[in-house]
């Protein structure tokens, strides 16, 4: 999964990235380091115009709300978790990722996903500078048995050769049918993991969908069929081009929470992956 986002772009990159002049100053939340789902409450996401012939940068509320949903205690229920009718905990779902594999078919009742209306058209995109994810590692005890609570070790991931990149997303407005305020909210998907976020990730084997410039047009620009979604949703980016290091476990409480901290214990990654 991927709950934690970096959204830093200078002004220069910023121009390259939209590719015409315009005034920037509006466009100051594109200076973050890191970016918590769990308690920020907008990311910047790409999306298209009207006439698709050219997109906007906006801001959207991470964590997306399905329609069916009244008010924002219904939300904070859905995110959160809340007690049964049966008094036992239903843990909750704050929906900052979509699997591509359940975008149209929810996983758990196989019925229509929530997602399905956003996937065929509201696709976006959200920017990142890099990302950050978990990686477990599970100690042994002196008779040979592994500890049942693993360690946890946070990991910085990013393109060495882009300044920012694009990864997939779907995303859908919102109305709190008690005070009428509107949100636009998103969930960025993701594609089960490459070889090297199978390392990182090693619990879940997930990892953000990450799209080249050209797959990004399609996803946002082109009329495609499901099919076709799913098969740009499904992208694994080439693990040849990433790179990962661990970071200190407070890092989102540092200036540079992307600066490489290393852990004796910890075993290195295998960087000569010759899986395709």
């Amino acid at each position: 999964m991927c709950y934690y986002n970096g959204q830093k772009v200078t002004r220069a990159e910023f121009i390259r990235l939209k590719g015409l002049e315009k005034e920037t100053r509006r466009y100051d939340f594109l200076n973050r380091g890191v970016i918590s789902g769990f308690t920020d409450v907008e990311v910047a996401v790409v999306v298209p115009i009207s006439d698709k012939t050219n997109f906007d940068i906006v801001q959207m509320e991470w964590g997306f709300i399905p329609n069916y949903l009244e008010d924002r205690e219904a939300v904070v229920r859905m995110r959160t978790g809340y007690k049964g009718e049966d008094g036992k905990w239903v843990p909750g779902q704050p929906q900052l990722n979509a699997k591509s594999e359940n975008l149209f078919i929810s996983e758990r009742s196989n019925r229509r996903s929530m997602f399905a209306d956003a996937t065929r058209n509201r696709r976006c995109l959200v920017l990142s500078t890099g990302f950050f994810e978990w990686q477990h590692i599970y100690r042994t005890k002196k008779n040979g048995e592994k500890l049942k609570k693993p360690d946890t070790y946070p990991y910085y991931i990013s393109l060495p050769d882009n300044e920012y990149f694009y990864i997939a997303a779907i995303w859908n407005p919102w109305t709190d049918r008690v005070t009428g305020e509107m949100s636009n909210t998103v969930a960025l998907v993701t594609a089960p993991a490459n070889p090297l976020m199978k390392q990182v990730h090693n619990s879940r084997m997930r990892m953000p969908t990450i799209l080249d410039d050209e797959l990004a047009w399609r996803w946002i620009m082109e009329d495609l069929s499901d099919e076709e979604i799913s098969q740009i949703a499904g992208t694994q980016h080439p693990h040849q081009k990433m790179t990962a290091c661990s970071v200190t476990k407070d890092f989102l409480g540092r200036i540079d929470p992307t600066e490489p901290f290393a852990y004796p214990e910890l075993p290195a990654l295998n960087l000569s992956i010759t899986e395709a």
